[in-house]
């Protein structure tokens, strides 16, 4: 049996709203039932809510290092130390394991570049970029990757930028 001329927008519509329907069931359906395999690897992480810490002393700022590479299934193995570019210790900032931090680090102000390292400083895990810490700064510095699925990384955030003793000036062009 063939659908008239007339019935051919009518059937088209219905099929799509069903269609639609069908589609819209099933999204609800994979959102709310759980992941098969939610048990075989460690949870993943959110960086911890909280507030800016009061300001410190002139001529510091803060910076707060927060672990979120699973880099291992096993939570123990992930411990991780920030060190600098000449293999020392950041002090605070030493034996953190996935879904920790090192809380704020009241450090002086000026130019860092830090290493990932395996503990005790032995091995690279990833580079940082290097960062400008201006007085009364306060940043966040989010380890991220697996080295699997996402290869190991930096995020930097800038939660206050400070007091910076740099000024900008507008460059005005006058054309003849």
């Amino acid at each position: 049996m063939r659908a008239k001329p007339s019935q051919l927008p009518f059937l088209r519509r219905s099929l799509f709203i069903t269609l639609f329907a069908a589609l819209v069931a099933l999204a609800g359906i994979s959102l709310i039932s759980p992941q098969a395999n939610a048990g075989d690897t460690i949870p993943g992480g959110t960086v911890p809510p909280g507030t800016l810490p009061p300001p410190g002393p002139s001529g510091q700022g803060q910076v707060n290092v927060i672990h979120l590479a699973p880099f291992d299934p096993v939570i123990a193995n992930t411990a991780v130390d920030i060190c600098t570019e000449a293999g020392t210790p950041v002090t605070g900032a030493t034996n953190l394991h996935y879904l920790e931090q090192s809380g704020y680090l009241l450090l002086p102000q000026g130019n860092y570049d830090w290493k990932v390292m395996t503990p005790g400083c032995s091995s690279l895990i990833v580079n940082l970029e290097p960062f400008t810490l201006f007085d009364q700064a306060v940043l966040s510095v989010l380890i991220i990757g697996d080295g699997v699925n996402q290869p190991f990384d930096s995020v930097l955030i800038v939660q206050d930028r400070g007091i910076s003793l740099k000024k900008y000036f507008p460059l005005i062009f006058n054309q003849p």
